[in-house]
């Protein structure tokens, strides 16, 4: 854990962008009782902007289980970071990069030591 304090970390920031990152408000969204999908616009909480490693181009992601999606890319989070921005990362998720929003569908975490998961791995497809 050391070389992660003392090395990675500081190294991973400084390689990183700001990326703003937007929780769906679930209280203030209306949504279907059937369906449980949005009948009306949704409504983000206010915006958090955190360092993140961003990769955008249009790509494949392939799961465990081989099914595959297609993706507009990725960003990459320190989980503590997340954590401490008060964010649980979920499906649906507006994450801004460059002025372009884009939403989570898939999400892993990363780079684990003991019990802890270092990074947070987002996929995106452009809203």
């Amino acid at each position: 854990m050391d070389a992660w304090d003392n090395t990675l970390s500081p190294l991973f920031d400084e390689f990183a962008a700001d990326v703003s990152v937007e929780v769906l408000d679930k209280d203030a969204t209306v949504t279907d009782d059937l369906y449980d999908e949005e009948t009306d616009e949704k409504v983000y909480k206010e915006p958090v902007v955190l360092k993140g490693r961003a990769k955008i181009g249009k790509d494949r992601l392939v799961l465990p289980g081989g099914e595959s999606m297609d993706i507009d890319g990725r960003v990459t989070f320190k989980t503590e970071d997340l954590l401490a921005g008060g964010i649980d990362m979920d499906f649906g998720i507006r994450i801004t990069f460059k002025g372009i929003p884009y939403i989570v569908i898939h999400f892993q975490e990363t780079s684990e030591v003991g019990e802890d998961f270092l990074l947070t791995r987002v996929f995106l497809q452009e809203e």
